[in-house]
């Protein structure tokens, strides 16, 4: 579902527990470039979106607990909200406030920058993966690449010649748990990329992923 943007500050915190936080996928908390731009400095700009994590973090944890308390068996436990963080300093503060993730573009655009400065052919290759266009990471069924009817053993290798041939990169992979169970979202932490020992053949199973570079 698509929601508008909710820039801190323009509505009051009732106006925000409207909004059902609680049944979001993910929720990623912006840095305020417009205060920036107005003369606010990066940890004034940290100090708002930590405010609205904390805030957004309340308001999931009560509306989950309100469901639970009204015996709702399918309340789904909140995602973890992921702020934005411009100043450096700011990491030391995330682990009181237990932020579970956070995304230091600054710290992302300068290693973009270095990685042009040392190779101009990266900035093409940079470009295409930022670009809100153009090939973007997926995760895809294993069944795409393998007969698992056939019980093949096929190494990683083998796997990316076969996302080749459907114009994709293979750069990873996820396989289930030891019970067979599929892989869930909250999971993808545990992703392989780059794997070591690519040419050692294994036997895939339903509800392994494999990660790609492609256009949808």
């Amino acid at each position: 579902r698509k929601r508008r943007p909710w820039r801190g500050g323009e509505e009051p915190v009732q106006k925000l527990e409207e909004v059902t936080l609680d049944e979001f996928d993910s929720l990623l908390i912006l840095a305020d470039y417009v205060a920036i731009k107005d003369g606010a400095d990066m940890q004034s700009s940290d100090s708002r979106s930590l405010a609205s994590l904390l805030i957004i973090q309340d308001i999931q944890n009560s509306k989950y607990k309100e469901k639970l308390e009204a015996g709702d068996v399918n309340a789904k436990k909140p995602c973890n909200p992921i702020s934005e963080i411009l100043d450096t300093r700011t990491r030391s503060l995330l682990r009181v406030v237990d932020c579970k993730g956070y995304v230091m573009s600054n710290q992302i655009v300068s290693a973009a920058i270095a990685q042009v400065a040392e190779s101009r052919e990266m900035n093409s290759v940079l470009g295409e993966l930022l670009s809100a266009e153009g090939n973007e990471p997926y995760l895809r069924p294993i069944e795409l690449y393998v007969t698992l009817k056939k019980k093949e053993q096929l190494s990683f290798w083998d796997v990316c010649l076969r996302a080749r041939k459907r114009r994709e990169i293979a750069v990873g992979y996820c396989t289930v748990d030891e019970e067979g169970g599929v892989v869930k979202y909250d999971k993808c932490s545990e992703m392989m990329l780059n794997p070591p020992d690519k040419d050692k053949k294994r036997l895939w199973r339903a509800g392994d992923i494999i990660v790609v570079f492609a256009q949808d």
